[in-house]
């Protein structure tokens, strides 16, 4: 294994004497910096009353007194709620409480709604457990969280990662050593994901329970480098709740003496080991009006999902955080189906930078429709027609088999497929399946309009089935493989295309073969005929109509290579029994050349499946009047051996 060699650099500073803000309210349990450092929410309990509060920050850098959070502390009056976390698109608040629905403390998650915050959701059980969950924490793409789950046995808490997968989220794991000791108490990931911060007992003595920031860059996927303190001198308090204002490179703590209950907001600048590319703007319809959007962050090169987010419902605004390491496709998906695709390189964004990008969704989707033979798999083009309320819709050929519709977004729209001797297809477009993109892909394979064969074996004498082998051949439609199934004993079925022509053919041993043409009937669900072979030995010239060729033409028809076909069939299956096949031709020149040409087509056939010379002879008679080829077996006599 490649092991990556990491540089680590050593910062030395000291979290500020002062309080951040000058007038906190009670004990602060929790706080979350947004990634432009301009605004701060924080949790704290006052006379056994906990709430959410915020506080910004002037122009000069001071922070004002904390403001209560009516409509988020609306719904946890009466409860325990900590350790916020605020999502890097400014829109979701997820954090810990013991609201209605926990078994404990989990972890629960708000959106904000214009001004407001939505009624808290919890997370899915497969995050939340038995045992108290503290300190949620998500990078900028929303596909990882972090948080600390208490142990079984001591008060201790270890860091837990979890991903999302298409089934939701993975479970829950711990994250391995040199990150977890046993006592991790809260965590915050940078953005990227690349950077942990963690409150941490390992420089306590004997488990003295004196809680320091640490941090550690990652070097793989769950790979840490080994953490380091933020301040290496001796301390006399705990650190809690870690958080980082990544616009302005400092961190925040919650800091309280050793054995205290109380604990306040303290900050220092701290190193922002990753650049990044903030994105924002603000989504809009056509007319100008908010939109609220879902984003999607793509990679350009890997197509792999980097990341979603969204935009404010009431105004509009959104942010995402990208790396600076390529290039990526942002798709904005309003809920209605309008849509937009934009292009963000961040290649040469080495020292990180804000792009504002004002985002006019569109209101039409595009359907794609590849057609194909459900049996073939081969292109076929076929009748395509959309309607929908407003009958604007537009349908375009743009290759065999392919189809492109052009439709309103917000209606739905009836896709019908046709095609003679096919049964019709429809497809039924939803506008709200393209909220993610406004582009879809619809993979039809219609199927041919079939009808049954049943071929019927019997004894010529006694009317009782025979067992044999039954092939049927497709002679209209090119690769149509035709099964056919043994239903009874000598009775066989298939199913047949309607009006295409097939060659049906029936063999068995010491018997003479079966061999027609027949056309699957459009007015008949099912064909039926009854074969009664011959035996060998009883048999006399046997007519050959498919034999006979075309005026001008020496070549072998696909009927006519389908019954010698049969005819090897015989001889491999009879070997002591030899063939004549005979064709006529009217005494004159010309006749006579071209039965001699279709003679050698014929021979060339029986030399291509390697039947051997002494099996069969092929003869040429000149007649006075039309007749039809014909074939006669008979055993082999001691000349025809040699």
């Amino acid at each position: 294994m490649n092991m990556t060699v990491l540089r680590l650099k050593f910062f030395l500073f000291v979290l500020s004497g002062s309080s951040v803000l000058a007038a906190q309210t009670g004990n602060v349990t929790g706080i979350t910096i947004n990634l432009e450092g301009s605004v701060m929410y924080y949790t704290a309990e006052k006379s056994g009353e906990h709430a959410l509060y915020k506080a910004t920050i002037s122009e000069s850098g001071a922070w004002s007194e904390g403001i209560s959070e009516d409509s988020f502390n609306e719904y946890v009056k009466g409860y325990i709620v900590k350790t916020p976390f605020l999502a890097y698109d400014g829109q979701t608040l997820y954090f810990s409480a013991n609201l209605p629905g926990a078994r404990g403390f989990d972890i629960f998650r708000s959106e904000k709604k214009g001004d407001s915050w939505s009624k808290p959701v919890l997370l899915s059980p497969v995050i939340n457990s038995e045992h108290d969950e503290m300190s949620p924490s998500l990078s900028a793409d929303n596909l990882t969280i972090y948080f600390t789950r208490r142990g079984i046995e001591d008060d201790c808490y270890n860091i837990y990662t979890s991903e999302v997968d298409i089934s939701g989220w993975s479970v829950p794991q711990i994250l391995p050593a040199p990150i977890s000791t046993g006592c991790e108490k809260h965590v915050h990931i940078s953005p990227t994901g690349e950077t942990l911060w963690f409150s941490t007992d390992r420089l306590s003595e004997r488990r003295k329970k004196k809680y320091n920031i640490f941090y550690s860059t990652s070097a793989g996927k769950n790979i840490w480098a080994p953490p380091s303190p933020i301040d290496n001198t001796a301390k006399e308090y705990n650190e809690f709740t870690p958080s980082i204002d990544y616009g302005n490179s400092k961190i925040f703590v919650t800091k309280g003496k050793i054995d205290s209950s109380t604990y306040s907001i303290h900050s220092c600048d701290a190193p922002v080991s990753e650049p990044y590319t903030l994105l924002k703007g603000i989504v809009k319809d056509e007319d100008g009006n908010p939109v609220d959007a879902e984003i999607t962050i793509t990679n350009s090169y890997t197509s792999d999902i980097y990341g979603k987010s969204g935009s404010n419902p009431v105004t509009g605004e959104y942010a995402v955080v990208l790396p600076n390491d390529g290039s990526y496709n942002i798709s904005y998906a309003a809920k209605n189906g309008s849509q937009r695709f934009e292009n963000i390189n961040t290649a040469d964004n080495t020292q990180g930078r804000t792009i504002e990008k004002d985002v006019v969704l569109i209101d039409k989707m595009i359907v794609n429709i590849t057609v194909r033979d459900a049996l073939s798999n081969q292109f076929i083009d076929a009748e395509v027609q959309a309607y929908e309320k407003t009958k604007t819709a537009k349908v375009s050929k743009i290759g065999e088999g392919r189809y492109r519709v052009v439709a309103p977004i917000l209606e739905n729209v009836d896709i019908e497929l046709y095609k003679e001797n096919y049964i019709k297809e429809n497809i039924i477009v939803k506008f709200g399946d393209y909220v993610e993109f406004p582009e879809r892909y619809h993979f039809v394979n219609l199927k041919p309009d079939m009808r049954s064969g049943v071929i019927n074996v019997k004894d010529i004498v006694s009317d009782q089935g025979f067992a044999a082998t039954v092939e049927v051949k497709n002679l209209t439609v090119r690769d149509d493989n035709v099964a056919v199934s043994a239903v009874d004993f000598g009775k066989y079925e298939f199913s047949t295309r309607k009006d295409c022509k097939y060659a049906v053919s029936v063999t068995l041993k010491d018997y003479f073969y079966y061999y027609t043409v027949w056309k699957a009937d459009a007015s008949r669900i099912e064909q039926t005929t009854d074969v009664r072979p011959v035996p060998l030995k009883e048999t006399g010239k046997i007519p050959m109509p498919n034999l006979l060729f075309n005026e001008g033409e020496s070549s072998l028809s696909p009927e006519a290579s389908g019954e010698l076909s049969c005819v090897v069939k015989v001889l491999e299956n009879n070997p002591e029994y030899m063939a004549t096949i005979s064709l006529y031709h009217l005494n004159n020149e010309r006749e006579q050349t071209m039965t001699q040409q279709y003679a050698r087509s014929v021979i060339t056939f029986m030399e291509s499946v390697r039947i051997p010379k002494a099996a069969y002879k092929v003869e040429i008679t000149p007649v006075e009047i039309a007749k039809i080829p014909d074939i006669h077996f008979a055993v082999k006599t001691s000349t025809d051996r040699q």
